[in-house]
């Protein structure tokens, strides 16, 4: 692993580990991480009377020594312990579309024998499905380390996952944080599952169309009739020959069979504020 990659893959498992423990109600100090013997950690993180020393490693890189350092000082602070958290190498190749099928498949399966179990199941494919949607069809930077979670969040900013499913994601990330990191006895509902089962289908199989994906190929492909047809008001409007006026919902429908009801209806609602009627452009026909 070349040291650029092996720093970005440092950095963004440092923001995942931090956003993890400030989630679990730790506050979390990376710019202040001197210790009281000189030594320095990665980060430090507290709650109540607990202190937690933690640094991220690689097993193929770790220098044993400073970790051993380390563990004694938290051994002699009261409620101290240290805490590693190891890089995992990263996957030359993206998760098969198969294997988030196979574990949407388990997870509906066995949701009526355990709630929490097929919730835990579906976040899985849901995060292999996130991976394998951006390395394939957006952001090459994840092949540099990024995680799941901040994939998904890059791709939201870029318009590439809607706003609405991005907020319900993040709601359920804090479900199964709880579950299982804290034990809760929480028990997500079917439709939960269900959603996170649907989202990762989609994104596996490159079935998974944003409200902007949709609207910027629209107006790739269609056009307002006026800027092509004569308007003739005595026979109607707009003269067409032949082609259209198309419906921006009734294209989307065909065009994005697999799209969510709810994105196909926000991307009309949009289109049609721009006009009502619509028209192929010349080098669509």
């Amino acid at each position: 692993m070349s040291p650029k990659r092996r720093a970005n893959l440092f950095a963004n498992r440092l923001q995942h580990v931090v956003e993890e423990l400030r989630l679990a109600g730790w506050t979390v100090t990376i710019e202040d991480r001197t210790l009281p013997s000189g030594l320095v950690a990665d980060f430090v993180a507290r709650r109540g009377d607990e202190m937690l020393i933690g640094e991220i490693a690689s097993r193929d890189t770790v220098e044993h020594d400073a970790l051993q350092q380390l563990a004694r000082l938290a051994e002699g602070i009261p409620n101290a312990r240290l805490q590693v958290y190891w890089l995992g190498d990263l996957a030359e190749s993206p998760p098969l579309p198969d294997n988030v099928e196979q574990f949407a498949v388990e997870a509906v399966r066995i949701y009526p024998h355990s709630a929490r179990g097929s919730f835990l199941l579906a976040w899985a494919a849901l995060e292999a499905a996130i991976t394998h949607f951006s390395l394939e069809s957006i952001l090459q930077e994840s092949r540099a380390g990024f995680l799941p979670w901040q994939a998904l969040g890059q791709l939201c900013s870029l318009g590439h996952v809607d706003e609405a499913d991005f907020s319900r994601l993040t709601h359920l990330r804090r479900v199964r944080h709880e579950i299982a990191h804290q034990g809760s006895p929480i028990e997500p509902s079917n439709e939960d599952v269900s959603f996170l089962v649907d989202i990762a289908k989609r994104m596996a199989s490159g079935q998974y169309f944003s409200v902007d994906d949709m609207v910027s190929w629209f107006l790739d492909a269609y056009e307002d009739p006026a800027n092509q047809l004569p308007y003739d008001g005595a026979e109607g409007g707009y003269q067409y020959q032949g082609d259209g006026p198309y419906d921006a919902d009734e294209v989307l429908r065909e065009e994005f069979p697999h799209a969510s009801e709810h994105s196909i209806r926000e991307a009309a609602r949009i289109l049609n504020g721009i006009s009502v009627d619509w028209i192929q452009k010349p080098n669509r026909r």
